[in-house]
């Protein structure tokens, strides 16, 4: 069990709202095998040979109604999702804060974090 297990909820969610502010280097081999799993076990509820990426979900501190996702692993999942076209991706959202995100960032940490 993860130290996350409690701030966790699976979901399928749109592509379109997930940020990720590191570049990925992606073997395309790795990137042409998932699509080809994809294409033969997508469905509206996700492929169940494909695990969930995780993507962290931060309230933004100047206006708490706003959310924001960042991602910075799965990112073959992310890219054959995206390459096929796909709407959502099945991701696990763990409940973040700023500072949880400067460990990935560092100092490039947005201000609106």
């Amino acid at each position: 069990m993860s130290v996350y297990t409690r701030l966790v909820t699976e979901t399928m969610m749109p592509i379109s709202v997930i940020h990720r502010p590191l570049p990925s280097y992606l073997d395309e081999e790795k990137v042409l095998s998932l699509m080809e799993t994809l294409k033969s076990t997508y469905s509206s509820s996700g492929s169940e040979e494909v695990p969930p990426i995780d993507v962290h979900y931060i309230k933004g501190k100047n206006n708490p109604s706003n959310n924001y996702y960042l991602s910075f692993g799965g990112c073959h999942r992310f890219e054959a999702h995206k390459r096929l076209g796909l709407p959502t991706i099945k991701a696990r959202i763990v409940e973040s804060t700023p500072d949880t995100i400067k460990v990935y960032l560092g100092s490039s940490t947005p201000e609106f974090l």
